[in-house]
C-alpha cells in the first residue's frame, strides 16, 4: 500500500504552523508533568527528576519517534503501520492504539472531574461534570485540527502570562528559601533513578502526536519542534518544582495535594494580592484540557481512518460515550487511582505501547528501506556485468 494512497482516507483539509504544533506539544507535556508530578520521594530532588525525565523523552523523540517520523511525515501511526506491517497485522496493532488513546482520553478526564469538584464545584455530581467535560471536548473535535490548533496558541500565551505573574508575585511576597533545596543529591542517583523509571515511560506519550503531525505545514520542522517542546516545557516544570518545594518545604510539599495550589495560597503583596489559586487551578485545567483533546482526537481520527472515512466527526459520538464511561467506572479513591496510574499501566500497558512496539516498528522500517535499497541497486549492478 503506497503512503499516497492512505493518505487519502484520512486527511482532514487543514494545515498547522509550528507555533500552534508547539503550544500543543509544550501545554500537553505541561499538563502530563505539572498536574501527577513525579519522584516526590526522591524529596528536594524531584526537580532533578523532571529534568532527567524530560532529557530521556528527547531522547526517544530523537532516537525512535524521530526516525520514524522523518520516514513517513504524511502519515497517521494507523498508516504507518499499514504500509509497514501489512493489513492485518497493521490493523490490530492500529485497533490497539486507538483504544489507548481512548482509554488515557476517559482517564484525564476523570482527573480533571475530580480536580474540579475537589477545588471548584463540590457540590456538583460527578457524571454532570464529565457530561460537560465530553460536551466541550466533542465540539472542539468536531469543529476541526485548525480551530483547536488556534485555540491551543491562545491558551499557550495565556499560560506563560500567568506564569511570569505567578513568579513575580511569589518572589515579591517573600516566601522562598533556596535552603529547602539542599542538599542536592544526598543519597546518590539510585533512589531518584529508581523514582523516575515508571514516570519516564507514563510521559514518553508522545507518540498520540503521530495522529496530529501529518498536519504540520512544514514536516521538515517537526523533529525539531517535538524535541524543543519537551526541552522547554520540562524546564518550565522543573522550574516550578524547585519553586514550591522552596516555598512550602520537603514536607510541606509532599503533604499537599497539589503543591502549585498551596505555593499560590501563600501569596501576600501589600495585603493586596492574596491568595492566588485561580492563576493555578486556570493553569492546571488549561493543561489538562489540551491533554484531553489530544487524545481524543487522535481516537477518533484514528477510529475514521480504519473504516476509511475521509471525515472523523462521524466518529465522535460512539468516541464520546466510550470515554464517558471509561471515566465514570475508573478508580473511585485515590488510592486506587495512584496504583492504576502510577503502577499498573506504566508497565503492562504502556510499556509495551509507548516504547518496545514503536522499537520494533523502527526495526522494521529500516529492514524495510534496506530490503528496496538493494532492489534499486540491483538492475545497475546486473546491467554493468554484461558490459564487462
Amino acid at each position: 500500500m503506497r503512503a499516497g494512497k492512505w493518505k487519502e482516507f484520512h486527511m482532514e483539509k487543514a494545515k498547522i504552523d509550528g507555533l500552534q504544533m508547539f503550544s500543543f506539544m509544550f501545554l500537553f507535556q505541561f499538563g502530563s508533568l505539572i498536574v501527577t508530578g513525579l519522584g516526590l520521594e526522591v524529596k528536594q530532588n524531584n526537580w532533578i527528576a523532571v529534568l532527567v525525565v524530560s532529557g530521556i523523552n528527547i531522547l526517544l523523540i530523537l532516537m525512535i519517534y524521530g526516525p520514524i517520523y522523518n520516514r513517513f511525515p504524511n502519515l497517521t501511526l494507523t498508516g504507518i503501520f499499514l504500509e509497514n506491517t501489512g493489513k492485518i497485522v497493521g490493523t490490530v496493532l492500529s485497533i490497539i492504539y486507538n483504544f489507548y488513546f481512548i482509554l488515557i482520553a476517559g482517564f484525564i478526564l476523570r482527573d480533571t472531574g475530580d480536580n474540579i469538584i475537589k477545588y471548584l464545584l463540590p457540590e456538583t455530581p460527578l457524571e454532570v461534570v464529565l457530561l460537560i467535560g465530553v460536551l466541550l471536548i466533542s465540539y472542539s473535535c468536531f469543529l476541526g485540527i485548525e480551530v483547536f490548533a488556534r485555540v491551543a496558541q491562545l491558551l499557550f500565551f495565556i499560560m506563560i502570562t500567568l506564569g511570569i505573574m505567578g513568579n513575580f508575585l511569589v518572589f515579591a511576597s517573600g516566601i522562598v528559601d533556596p535552603i529547602h533545596l539542599l542538599p542536592i543529591l544526598e543519597d546518590g542517583l539510585f533512589p531518584l533513578i529508581k523514582a523516575v523509571f515508571p514516570s519516564i515511560i507514563s510521559y514518553s506519550e508522545m507518540v498520540v502526536f503521530f495522529m496530529i503531525l501529518p498536519y504540520l505545514n512544514k514536516p521538515q520542522n517537526g523533529v525539531r519542534i517535538g524535541t524543543l517542546s519537551v526541552l522547554f516545557s520540562g524546564l518550565a516544570v522543573s522550574w516550578t518544582f524547585a519553586l514550591t518545594i522552596a516555598v512550602l518545604g520537603v514536607y510541606g510539599t509532599e503533604l499537599a495535594d497539589l503543591p502549585l495550589l498551596d505555593t499560590a495560597q501563600k501569596i501576600n503583596v501589600g495585603d493586596f494580592f492574596q491568595r492566588m489559586d485561580p492563576i493555578v487551578i486556570l493553569t492546571l485545567f488549561i493543561g489538562l484540557f489540551i491533554k484531553l483533546n489530544i487524545f481524543f482526537y487522535a481516537g477518533v481520527v484514528g477510529m475514521a481512518e480504519l473504516f476509511k472515512k475521509q471525515k472523523h466527526q462521524p466518529f465522535i459520538l460512539p468516541a464520546a460515550i466510550m470515554i464517558f464511561v471509561i471515566a465514570i467506572v475508573s478508580a473511585e479513591n485515590e488510592i486506587e487511582k495512584k496504583e492504576l496510574l502510577k503502577e499498573k499501566l506504566p508497565l503492562f500497558i504502556e510499556l509495551p505501547i509507548l516504547i518496545i512496539i514503536p522499537c520494533i516498528l523502527l526495526v522494521i522500517i529500516a529492514i524495510r528501506g534496506k530490503r528496496q535499497k538493494r532492489k534499486h541497486l540491483q538492475p545497475y549492478s546486473k546491467g554493468s556485468m554484461k558490459d564487462e
